[in-house]
């Protein structure tokens, strides 16, 4: 894996750990993945949260995350949580990042099922949501491209994944 430039830290690392989610290691699928999305919710929903004073080009980009979250319903594509149609998929992640940021209220519960640990029981507008892996693994995926790619719109050094890939690229040739 190449390095990160400074300017797309946050971007960049958000697009790892969801290229991480997908590969997470078979003992502890279930709760790696939980760390990875929780990870991944609780960046991309305080960055979408940016204030409307803070207006560096990178700050607008993250604002216009939360104004395409909250443009649609969680029961859409590519987030299909039927059990809450009428939320918004802004209002839906903010839950779930107040929920996982505030452990201290010992909300989240594990899911486990036939003596396995399946996924999270997330409490999110007095509903039990369960979250197992595979929900986790599309729901965090589909919100970290969301985030990466309304922040790579402002890229000053052009496509930054581009560039990474020519220095890979250069490190693997003799």
């Amino acid at each position: 894996m190449g390095q990160i430039l400074e300017h797309a830290a946050e971007y960049e690392t958000v697009r790892r750990l969801s290229e991480m989610l997908t590969s997470a290691r078979e003992d502890y699928k279930a709760t790696e993945s939980y760390a990875l999305f929780s990870t991944i919710v609780c960046w991309v929903v305080q960055r979408a949260r940016t204030p409307a004073n803070q207006n560096r080009p990178d700050d607008v980009q993250a604002r216009e995350v939360g104004i395409a979250l909250q443009a649609v319903r969680i029961s859409d594509a590519p987030w299909s949580v039927q059990e809450l149609p009428e939320m918004t998929a802004f209002d839906f992640f903010t839950n779930v990042r107040n929920a996982v940021a505030h452990g201290d209220g010992r909300q989240i519960r594990p899911l486990n099922e036939n003596g396995f640990l399946t996924g999270q029981i997330v409490p999110i507008a007095g509903r039990q949501l369960e979250l197992r892996r595979a929900d986790m693994e599309r729901l965090g995926c589909a919100l970290a491209e969301l985030f990466c790619t309304a922040m790579a719109t402002y890229e000053p050094e052009g496509d930054l994944q581009q560039i990474v890939d020519q220095f890979e690229i250069a490190e693997v040739m003799p």
